[in-house]
């Protein structure tokens, strides 16, 4: 096979195994949702590579009921997996994985399997159980499995007892099996608590990327991805700014510069319960709202400005900090870009400051 042909069976191959073993996934990130569809996947395809030639094998030498079961888990783990691509409905594929599984499993102890091997396949119950089904629950059913298997082992007539086996090994298979479980138990349990960190990792970083820390209020980007989010026909924008911020800053220090920005937020968040919106940080002593009632955008403007007007903070020598805040009003059309809306409500903004300060003025898109 030439080397070009070879390369691109090579990534056909890798193409169609990744593809099979995150189907189903309900997101690319690995939460626990996606690592559990990607082991029902692999599971599913491990199940069939090992249960198919053994069925075949068991039906060659005449055990047609274990041939047929395990050809029929094959079957049944191949529906499973295009289910899961489906659906994504990785609960019930999972219980699909195991219930066949611990059926299966105890059949073949009960009848020995194939030349008397049948009890070595066991010991996958443990960590595909706690994995699937978590620690609670994949626990529970662990134990009553291993219920079972004392009671098939030394309660039950079985085949096993005429393969010529030591009478040791019955209680030894219990035991190994206890010591998989545990093991087993240990590994979730760890492993559980360190993706569950990772997640927690993971939202608080998400935070601190979307929120401005000073306010609590989205920052640029976080606002930018709520808005993509949200089903808005064409939402008003209000882009805001603190008048002679910077008298504040020079005159009572940075400290109380902060705080009167954080007044502000709170006057915001305050002003706009009634709404749907989402309010941001845009920048220094910028503020950006967006608004999804657009109708009454220029009384809620006003309402903010005169709010605004009126709150301040009081120093520790009980003088009062007041501003005034200015503000550009415009709407964002359907299937107009931000940038462009924005820079509609800045123009506005920008008028705003040069006539006089402490005033709303609204621009139309053309």
């Amino acid at each position: 096979m030439p080397k070009s042909k070879a390369i691109l069976w090579h990534r056909k191959w890798k193409l169609w195994f990744s593809t099979t073993l995150n189907a189903g996934e309900i997101n690319h990130s690995f939460t626990n949702s996606s690592r559990r569809a990607f082991i029902i996947n692999l599971f599913c395809l491990v199940g069939v590579l090992f249960t198919v030639p053994l069925g075949i094998l068991s039906l060659a030498k005449g055990n047609f009921l274990v041939g047929t079961s395990l050809l029929t888990i094959a079957a049944i783990y191949t529906l499973n997996h295009l289910y899961l691509r489906l659906t994504k409905n990785y609960l019930f594929s999972a219980n699909v994985i195991l219930y066949p599984l611990y059926t299966l499993m105890l059949y073949l102890v009960y009848s020995g399997g194939v030349n008397g091997t049948g009890h070595v396949w066991i010991y996958c119950v443990p960590p595909v159980s706690l994995f699937l089904h978590g620690l609670k629950r994949g626990l529970l059913e662990v134990f009553l499995f291993i219920l079972a298997l004392i009671f098939i082992l030394f309660f039950l007539d079985t085949p096993f007892d005429r393969l010529g086996y030591h009478p040791d090994l019955k209680s030894r298979i219990i035991y190994s099996f206890v010591l998989i479980a545990f093991l087993s138990t240990i590994y979730e349990y760890i492993s559980s608590r360190f993706n569950q960190s990772l997640q927690e990792l993971s939202v608080q970083l998400e935070r601190a990327a979307t929120t401005d820390p000073l306010t609590g209020l989205l920052n640029r980007r976080g606002l930018e991805q709520q808005l993509e989010q949200r089903d808005w026909a064409a939402p008003a924008l209000l882009l805001m700014d603190v008048d002679h911020f910077k008298h504040i800053n020079d005159e009572y220090g940075h400290e109380y510069g902060d705080d009167y920005l954080q007044l502000v937020a709170a006057t915001l968040e305050a002003q706009l319960t009634k709404y749907p919106n989402l309010i941001s940080r845009w920048g220094g002593e910028e503020f950006l709202v967006v608004l999804e009632q657009t109708a009454s955008k220029m009384d809620v403007a006003e309402s903010i400005r005169k709010e605004i007007a009126r709150v301040h903070l009081m120093t520790q020598q009980g003088e009062p900090i007041k501003a005034t805040i200015s503000i550009g009003v415009t709407e964002l059309k359907v299937g107009e870009s931000v940038i462009r809306a924005l820079n509609r409500a800045d123009k506005a903004l920008y008028e705003a400051k040069n006539s006089g300060r402490n005033k709303v003025v609204m621009t139309k898109s053309k």
